[in-house]
C-alpha cells in the first residue's frame, strides 16, 4: 500500500478508483455533494484529481459545453493565482480536471489545530496575498464566487487561493434547476444572498473580509449556520467585528470596508493589495508552531520522489490542460491575453436587497471544486433578440399578425402604467390589440379578467390577474414578458441563479419577466424568461424546475388577482419578504399580483 504519511490523503476505498483519465490514484483527498478529489501522480509529480459525481452532471446536454468554457478560465489564470491546471477531459462522463497538488492546511484546518486565531502578521499576510491572487482573476473579468476558508492554502511559503471549480456550469444544471443552492452562506454577499444575475468581483471582496473576520476570531462575522438567519443577518445586518479590533484596529477598518453592504462601496482586489503592502514583509512565514509542523509534514511529502516510483506509470495520452474543441459556428475562440481594465467610476447607491429561503448543498462546507471563475465581460450584457413564435389558442381568433420575431422592449409597454392597445369582446373574450406578441390571441389584453361581457384591457396600475369574482374559466393568453407585481409590499417576483424564486425591485431584467403558457383547461404555467423554468412548488415552498405536466407547476387566476396552485390549492402569498403559498384568503393584500 503507498504511503501516505503526511500527505492529508486518505487511502482509497474499495468504491474507488484506481486511475482517472490514465492518471494513477493512491489517495482521497476530500468528498462531497458535487465529486471527489484525488492524490494522483502525473508526470512524477503529485496532482489533485477532482472528479464530479455523475448525478450532478445529470442529463444536462449543455453541462460538458459550459464545464469546457470554464476549463478555458482556469488554464488563462496566471501563474501563482491559483493552482495550476496540469490536465482535463471536459468530454468524460464524469468530467474531470488535474491541478498542482499544493502541500498545505486550509485555513479552517489552520485555525482549528491552533485552536484560535492566528497571529496579526499572518492575517496581514492573507490580506496581502490573496488581494493579490484576487486582483490577478479580477484583471481578466473573472470572478471566484466561493472563497471561503476550506479554499483558501496555508504553504510553508504562504498562501494561495484553490478551488476555481466548476459553479458556473453547475448553477445552470439540473440540481439548481430544482431550486437548490450551491454555496456556502456564511460566506456570501449581500447580493449574492439576494440573486443578483451579474456578479463582480465585489463579491470575492466580501467574502475576503468575512475569511479574515473568520481568521481573527474562528467565527465567521454573521454567524456560521447554513440556514435563513444567516442570509438576513448578511443582507440587513452589521458584522461582529469586536475581535478583530481587539487584535489589530486598523486591520478591523479594512475588513469592515470589505463587508459594505453596497458592491460600489467596497476596495478592490488591487486597492486592498496597496493597504496590506505597508505591513511586510516578514523575514519569516508568521504561522504558529501548532501550523507549521504540519506544514513541514505536507512539505515533505512532496518532496519525496521515491514515493512515486511505487506508483504505475501513468497512460500515455492525456488531454492537453485547457484544450480547447473547435470553435462553434459564427463563434471565435477566447482570446487568451486580456488588457488590465482602466480605472472604473467609483460611486455609492442606496442597496435594498431581499433575503431568500434556500436549501444548502453540503451545509456550510462545498467540495473542493465547486466553484471556476467565470467570465463576465460588458459582451454578456447584450442578450441575442429572442424569437417568438404567435400563435392563436384553440378558439380565439387574433385580429391582427405579429411579427414572428420581437426585441424585449415590444413585451411590454416604456411605461408600465400607460394603457395598452386593446379591443373590446363579447361574453368575457377580448380581441387582440396592437402592442404585442405571444402565444395565443394577438394583443396586450390580459384575458381570464371578466367572466361576463364586457372589456378586458390594462388598467394605468397594471393588468389584472384574475376574476371579478370566482376562478377564471380560461386561462389567460400569453402575451408577452410582465413583471408580477405584490400589492402589500410593491416588490416583484424574481428568479434567482442562486436562490430560485424570490422578491425584489420590479426591473426590466429577463429574471423579473415572466410569461404565461396554456396548460390545459383554465390553468398555466408561470415561466421565467431568464431561465426558461416554470414557477413550481415544492411543499410550501416555491421553487423553479424545468417545466412539465405536473399539478406543482400548473396555476390558475383566482378572485382578487390572486395565482392558485393546482397540486396544494393554496395561493402564491408574499411572507416576511419571501414569496410562498399559503391558505387563499379573500380579500389579502400580499395575494394580490399585477402584471405590470
Amino acid at each position: 500500500m503507498f504511503d501516505l504519511s503526511g500527505s492529508g490523503a486518505e487511502p482509497l476505498e474499495d468504491e474507488d478508483p484506481r486511475s482517472i483519465g490514465g492518471i494513477p490514484l493512491v489517495g482521497r483527498l476530500g468528498a462531497g455533494g458535487m465529486g471527489r478529489v484525488y492524490l494522483g501522480v502525473h508526470e512524477r509529480r503529485y496532482v489533485a484529481v477532482k472528479q464530479l459525481l455523475s448525478s450532478v452532471v445529470g442529463e444536462d446536454k449543455d453541462f460538458l459545453r459550459r464545464f469546457g468554457h470554464e476549463l478555458d478560465n482556469l488554464s488563462r489564470l496566471p501563474a501563482g493565482a491559483t493552482a495550476p491546471l496540469l490536465a482535463s477531459d471536459r468530454t468524460a462522463l464524469p468530467p474531470w480536471l488535474a491541478t498542482a497538488y499544493v502541500p498545505g492546511l486550509t485555513l479552517r484546518e489552520a485555525v482549528e489545530l491552533n485552536e484560535g486565531p492566528l497571529p496579526v502578521d499572518a492575517l496581514w499576510l492573507l490580506l496581502r496575498e490573496a488581494a493579490s491572487g484576487l486582483a490577478d482573476v479580477h484583471a481578466l473579468d473573472m470572478v471566484h464566487r466561493d472563497l471561503k476558508p476550506s479554499n483558501v492554502m496555508l504553504t510553508l511559503d504562504g498562501f494561495i487561493l484553490i478551488d476555481f471549480g466548476v459553479a458556473r456550469a453547475a448553477d445552470q444544471s439540473q440540481l439548481t434547476r430544482t431550486g437548490m443552492v450551491v454555496g456556502t452562506p456564511a460566506y456570501m454577499s449581500p447580493e449574492q444572498a439576494s440573486g443578483a444575475r451579474r456578479l463582480s468581483g465585489a463579491v470575492d471582496v466580501f467574502a475576503l473580509g468575512s475569511v479574515l473576520a473568520y481568521a481573527a476570531s474562528g467565527c465567521p462575522p454573521f454567524g456560521d449556520e447554513s440556514g435563513h438567519g444567516v442570509l438576513y443577518r448578511i443582507v440587513h445586518e452589521e458584522p461582529d467585528l469586536q475581535p478583530v479590533r481587539d487584535l489589530d484596529p486598523r486591520l478591523a477598518e479594512v475588513v469592515a470596508a470589505c463587508l459594505d453592504k453596497d458592491p460600489e462601496g467596497r476596495p478592490t482586489a488591487a486597492e486592498l493589495l496597496e493597504q496590506a503592502a505597508e505591513h511586510g514583509p516578514f523575514a519569516d512565514r508568521p504561522w504558529p508552531e501548532a501550523v507549521t509542523e504540519p506544514l513541514a509534514e505536507r512539505a515533505a511529502f512532496a518532496a519525496d520522489e521515491a514515493r512515486i516510483d511505487e506508483v504505475p506509470e501513468p497512460a500515455p495520452t492525456l488531454p492537453a490542460a485547457g484544450a480547447e474543441p473547435a470553435p462553434e459556428p459564427g463563434q471565435q475562440p477566447e482570446s487568451k491575453s486580456e488588457a488590465r481594465p482602466g480605472p472604473r467610476e467609483r460611486r455609492r447607491t442606496r442597496v435594498l436587497f431581499a433575503v431568500v429561503p434556500v436549501v444548502v448543498v453540503a451545509a456550510g462546507t462545498t467540495l473542493a471544486i465547486q466553484h471556476l471563475p467565470y467570465t463576465s465581460s460588458p459582451d454578456d450584457e447584450a442578450r441575442a433578440t429572442p424569437s417568438v413564435s404567435v400563435t392563436a389558442s384553440t378558439g380565439s381568433t387574433p385580429t391582427s399578425t405579429g411579427s414572428p420575431s420581437t426585441s424585449p422592449s415590444a413585451h411590454r409597454s416604456s411605461s408600465p402604467g400607460a394603457k395598452e392597445s386593446g379591443g373590446k369582446g363579447a361574453g368575457g373574450s377580448q380581441a387582440g390589440g396592437t402592442g404585442g406578441t405571444g402565444a395565443g390571441a394577438q394583443g396586450d389584453s390580459d384575458g381570464g379578467g371578466n367572466t361576463g361581457s364586457g372589456s378586458a384591457s390594462s388598467g394605468s396600475s397594471g393588468s389584472s390577474l384574475g376574476t371579478s369574482g370566482g376562478s377564471s374559466t380560461t386561462a389567460p393568453a400569453s402575451t408577452g414578458y410582465y413583471r408580477l407585481k405584490n400589492a402589500s409590499d410593491g416588490q416583484c417576483l424574481v428568479m434567482s441563479d442562486f436562490s430560485g424564486p424570490v422578491l425584489g425591485e420590479c426591473s426590466d431584467s429577463p429574471a423579473s419577466s415572466w410569461t404565461y403558457k396554456s396548460a390545459s383547461g383554465s390553468t398555466f404555467h408561470v415561466v421565467n424568461e431568464h431561465t426558461g423554468q416554470c414557477l413550481s412548488v415544492s411543499a410550501y415552498n416555491l421553487v423553479s424546475a424545468a417545466c412539465d405536466q405536473s399539478t406543482q407547476q400548473t396555476w390558475r387566476t383566482g378572485s382578487g388577482s390572486t395565482l392558485q396552485n393546482m397540486s396544494n390549492s393554496r395561493c402564491l402569498d408574499e411572507s416576511s419578504g419571501w414569496p410562498v403559498t399559503s391558505t387563499c384568503v379573500s380579500g389579502t393584500t400580499s395575494q394580490r399580483w399585477t402584471r405590470v
